[in-house]
């Protein structure tokens, strides 16, 4: 059990108060929130928390972030770091950000295609904003860091290593310093490796597809394109894999090579590190082929992800956000919009119920359908249209691509404007993703049936005229 020494509100006395414990680690703080991982998500939830005038303990064991991926963001992220103080123009105009206009996908031939919102959407009465961005996720993290430290929350570089729980409630953690942190509040963002809630209350979850491996790196680059642009690497009847590249800032892009884990297994056992496996899909398309030859990066990062969402990830007093609660697959571009959210709406219930003590059920029934309605939503939309070879075999690359556009952005676009937060509306919203979830799967299982009554067919056919053959063949 922990003792309870108040956690002072300012900036300054935090300093004083971790000075006074150097004699006793184990001197017990007290916060009206902790929040578990000081990423995107946790920093995001960290600030709104804090504008809520709760005092607000961080924990996040890593003094620093090098090469975090770059990003490239939906058309419903900006409004979500508007809400945070970073502004579309000020990011851009500090160098943290580009405007992305389209998303440009290219097939393994060659042949290429763009996509972008129309220009009518920007007009009455939808009135869209039909820019987005690409992040240096570096520069947007100091940024983050920056705010938090001005709104009086306290980063603590230590790790989550215990919890102190009763009937499902959280009543402290410890850290790895032996600290004891009291709190009525608990917000668990240590993202997708870490899942600490997921795995301490032994959460299910529901999984897409297999795990895969990223490979990333930066890579100067000359010439500048205002977009994302997509590199296919698998012919029409082979599981997906790809390339990504973003321009991070002038003269910068990310470059990234997502695999299934067994196939970067297979290449890895052939004796290729992680470079060299990277060089080696990259020169299959001239233009990456030339960056490659112009020098290697100074380091190749690598990660092993499972798209999954946990089921139940809000309790009475702790709710799970981002990467921890759902991880979506890159090709998405969902996973930063899906952090914002997550830790805006994390903010609001505990904001809303701090006098209360508790989320009601009801509340958290609904947080819960919510993220679990997304993410399954934008895993299975890209593992059935994208990922798998059935509809892609049959629409073309171009096709599907068309094909998933449309329900994915009007599901980003539809949360933005409708902001479901009671049953009814989220009930609604989740009901409409499951249907058109509901039609993929038919058009899936339907693509599948008839692909393999064409194979008998053939078949059929072949055999009936190998029989033919053999009876008019002389004896």
């Amino acid at each position: 059990m922990c003792s309870g020494l108040r956690l002072p509100a300012a900036l300054g006395s935090f300093k004083y108060l971790m000075a006074d414990e150097r004699q006793d680690n184990k001197t017990a703080l007290q916060a009206d929130a902790v929040v578990i991982g000081g990423g995107l998500a946790g920093q995001a939830a960290a600030i709104h928390l804090a504008r809520g005038s709760l005092r607000v303990v961080c924990l996040e064991h890593r003094e620093s972030f090098p090469h975090i991926i770059g990003e490239s963001l939906d058309w419903s992220a900006p409004q979500l770091f508007a809400q945070l103080g970073l502004t579309m123009e000020e990011l851009v105009a500090s160098g943290a950000a580009t405007f992305k206009r389209h998303v440009t996908v290219i097939a393994p031939d060659g042949s290429r295609e763009e996509y972008l919102p129309g220009a009518w959407l920007a007009e009455r009465p939808w009135n869209v904003e039909v820019r987005t961005l690409h992040l240096d996720r570096q520069q947007v993290h100091e940024r983050l860091q920056q705010s938090t430290r001005a709104h009086g929350v306290l980063t603590l570089h230590e790790r989550a290593v215990g919890f102190e729980i009763s009937d499902r409630r959280i009543l402290s953690i410890t850290t790895s310093q032996g600290r004891c942190i009291r709190a009525p509040w608990f917000i668990d963002a240590s993202g997708a490796s870490a899942s600490m809630l997921g795995r301490e209350f032994s959460l299910s979850y529901v999984a897409y597809g297999p795990r895969k491996v990223a490979l990333w790196a930066h890579f100067s680059t000359n010439d500048w394109v205002e977009g994302t642009t997509l590199y296919m690497l698998s012919r029409a009847g082979e599981y997906m894999d790809w390339i990504w590249e973003i321009p991070i800032r002038p003269g910068v892009s990310s470059i990234g090579y997502v695999a299934p884990g067994s196939k970067v297994k297979i290449q890895r056992a052939n004796g290729l590190s992680n470079g060299d496996l990277l060089a080696d899909q990259m020169e299959k398309f001239p233009r990456l082929g030339s960056l490659v030859k112009d020098g290697p990066p100074e380091r190749v990062a690598v990660t092993s992800f499972l798209c999954r969402t946990y089921l139940g990830v809000c309790g009475p007093n702790w709710i799970i956000i981002g990467e921890a609660a759902s991880q979506s697959d890159p090709i998405t571009g969902n996973g930063v919009t899906a952090a914002l959210r997550h830790a805006a709406e994390a903010g609001t219930l505990v904001c809303k119920y701090q006098r209360q003590g508790s989320i009601p059920v009801l509340a958290r029934i609904t947080y819960n359908m919510r993220v679990l309605g997304v993410g399954r939503f934008f895993n299975s939309l890209i593992e059935k249209m994208f990922y798998e070879t059935p509809l892609r075999a049959r629409l073309g690359l171009f096709g599907i691509a068309r094909a998933y556009t449309v329900p994915a952005w009007l599901a980003n676009l539809v949360y933005s404007r409708v902001r479901p937060k009671r049953l009814l509306g989220t009930v609604v919203f989740c009901s409409a993703l499951l249907a058109i979830r509901a039609t993929i799967w038919a058009a899936s299982r339907l693509n599948r049936f008839f692909s393999e009554r064409s194979r008998q067919s053939i078949q059929s056919i072949h055999e009936r005229r190998e029989q033919r053959r053999e009876l008019q063949a002389p004896r």
